[in-house]
């Protein structure tokens, strides 16, 4: 890797940084295609390039995650007792979904940005609505919160998992529209989720990955330590900054943010599958 590419790698570290403490979603939608496209100049192998894509964008995700919390923590903005649950409900998931799906020869860097594009989507026609969280979720007490709650987690781990978002895609929404967290609140608690989420996730590639070949030098399993603290590093400060704007911001910016740059990647992603299949 060249001095040019690591400077750049810092500065979309900062940027993701940003985006993880403004928006909640831990800043993977930076993170993961900046390392797919790093990857594919380095000559990564095909069969190693996704996952190791995906685990070392876990692991920086939870470190800038891990700092927007802990701002959002000093606010009062992080329902604790929410976070864990949900997070630990996302265990089961993470670990399926890593060893049964992302580690198979058929899932190639082709069928990955498609999925990480229609996760953006989804998402993206869920926040641009109303505000109205409608009857649904006013009526959630007890058990069907908490059924919520896990159903939260295991789509959370699911996503995390397959495409290295650290979840966020589903949780902003999910606490926001269906646990009745307000805006900032959500915004918040799928931070401190995500810390979680992150760390399980990283875990189980580190684990998976170990002793394949074509992985760079610092790589444990399929984390690269060395890429990611480039990402990761800056990605931290910027997240501070982020999670300091996101209490100057209205709800309704805040979602349209979100809105705007997960249109902008999921375009991206779908050009590059097509690419991948024309060529």
């Amino acid at each position: 890797m060249t001095i040019f590419q690591a400077v750049l790698l810092g500065v979309a570290g900062l940027g993701a940084g940003v985006i993880a403490g403004l928006v909640g979603v831990g800043g993977g939608v930076v993170f993961t295609p900046v390392l797919f496209a790093v990857y594919g100049v380095l000559n990564v192998p095909s069969g190693v390039r996704t996952p190791l894509t995906v685990g070392t964008g876990l692991f920086c995700t939870g470190l800038a995650a891990g700092a927007s919390a802990l701002h959002h923590a000093r606010r009062g903005a992080v329902a604790g007792r929410m976070a864990l649950g949900v997070g630990v409900a996302s265990a089961v998931a993470v670990g399926a979904v890593s060893r049964f799906v992302v580690t198979r020869p058929w899932y190639d860097a082709a069928l990955f940005q498609l999925l990480f594009a229609a996760v953006l989507l989804v998402v993206v026609a869920r926040m641009v609505r109303s505000d109205a969280t409608g009857s649904l979720t006013a009526e959630l007490e007890g058990a069907s919160r908490w059924l919520t709650g896990l159903g939260t987690g295991t789509a959370a781990g699911t996503v995390a998992a397959a495409v290295g978002v650290g979840g966020g895609v589903v949780l902003v929404p999910a606490y926001h529209r269906w646990l009745c967290l307000s805006m900032h609140r959500a915004v918040g608690t799928s931070s401190a989720t995500i810390v979680l989420i992150s760390t399980l996730s990283t875990i189980a590639y580190a684990l998976l990955g170990a002793g394949v070949d074509g992985r760079p030098d610092l790589a444990l399993g399929y984390v690269d330590i060395g890429t990611g603290l480039l990402l990761a590093g800056p990605a931290v400060l910027g997240a501070q900054g982020g999670a300091a704007l996101a209490h100057r911001f209205e709800t309704r910016g805040l979602r349209w943010s979100f809105a705007l740059l997960a249109v902008v990647v999921a375009g991206r992603l779908v050009w590059g599958a097509i690419s991948g299949f024309v060529g």
